[in-house]
């Protein structure tokens, strides 16, 4: 009888694969929407946990050593068969809950405040809402429908672009009016508040300033604890559009300047290609675009890079 405790994790061996596919770690970060750091602790792990080197370096990639190489391919017939199989069960099951995965932000400034018209729409479906910023494995059954924010390349899975976005800063209305905003000039010598996968540097230049990405204060791996921050007058933050329209209209968050950037990145609509037909699907799938074709972007005479007046 096989000892399963020397088995290891089934997401460590799925990390693996993906660096085997790639020969690199951003490879297999930007395939498994995982940070750089996370696939190089899980490979690390793996291989701490076989005492068999599966990598060598090689300049700045990686390249798998005879044991790693024949590892490799036949974990990866392995995975494809438990994808597949569990896409067959999967598709063989009605609905009972529809499993959403999104990133937090998303789900707690755009889903969550609009999600209570599906439910009110559809009480025979339950809604359950995984947002975490370890994303859902929907090929292998972890989520039925994902939101994601990037640039549409998901192999294997149905994807649709949802809507686009746009990135500008905002601040409180205390914040506006204890700095007497009216430059982007005076944001050199203001506290900017951070998000690691936002960076300030394509505004600045949109806006017509020189100035390096800032290194110093306050940084949030979440983008909207860094609005609620804005919105309690910490400081001025670079937000995405999806995420701060509702606070703008409230009122709790202001534009203090017109330039606006597009962002490269959009979110999609994610799920299997055997449950596109399921009825679940359908039916959130049909809603969530309804809501998408209501958000509005920002007016065209705003978007445009044209430098602020100092």
């Amino acid at each position: 009888m096989a000892d399963h405790r020397r088995t290891p994790a089934l997401g460590s061996l799925r990390v693996f694969v993906a660096a085997a596919r790639s020969q690199s770690v951003t490879g297999a970060a930007a395939e498994l929407h995982l940070t750089h750091g996370a696939v190089s602790h899980q490979l690390r792990q793996l291989q701490d946990h076989l005492g068999i080197a599966l990598f060598e370096r090689h300049g700045r990639g990686l390249r798998l050593t005879a044991h790693g190489a024949a590892y490799a391919e036949q974990l990866a017939r392995a995975l494809a068969d438990i994808d597949q199989a569990t896409e067959r069960l999967l598709a063989s099951r009605p609905y009972r809950r529809l499993r959403v995965s999104c990133m937090p932000s998303f789900a707690a400034r755009w889903l969550l405040p609009r999600l209570g018209n599906f439910i009110a729409r559809h009480p025979d479906c339950d809604v359950e809402v995984q947002s975490s910023a370890r994303l859902a494995n929907i090929k292998g059954g972890e989520a039925d429908v994902a939101l994601r924010f990037g640039d549409g390349h998901y192999p294997g899975l149905s994807c649709r672009l949802l809507m686009k976005d746009w990135y500008y800063p905002v601040c409180s209305p205390e914040f506006q009016h204890r700095h007497e905003l009216s430059s982007p000039a005076q944001l050199i010598a203001l506290p900017l508040l951070r998000s690691p996968d936002e960076h300030w540097q394509p505004w600045f230049s949109a806006a017509g300033l020189v100035i390096d990405e800032p290194q110093r204060g306050a940084i949030f791996d979440d983008s909207s604890l860094m609005l609620m921050a804005a919105a309690s007058g910490q400081g001025v933050a670079l937000a995405r559009h999806t995420l701060a329209v509702d606070d703008l209209a409230s009122g709790r968050l202001l534009r203090p300047f017109t330039t606006i950037i597009e962002s490269p990145l959009s979110y999609y609509f994610l799920s299997r290609p055997a449950d596109e037909q399921q009825p679940a699907v359908v039916s959130f799938r049909d809603w969530l675009f309804r809501e998408a074709a209501s958000y509005r972007p920002p007016a065209a005479a705003e978007t445009s890079a044209r430098p602020e007046r100092d």
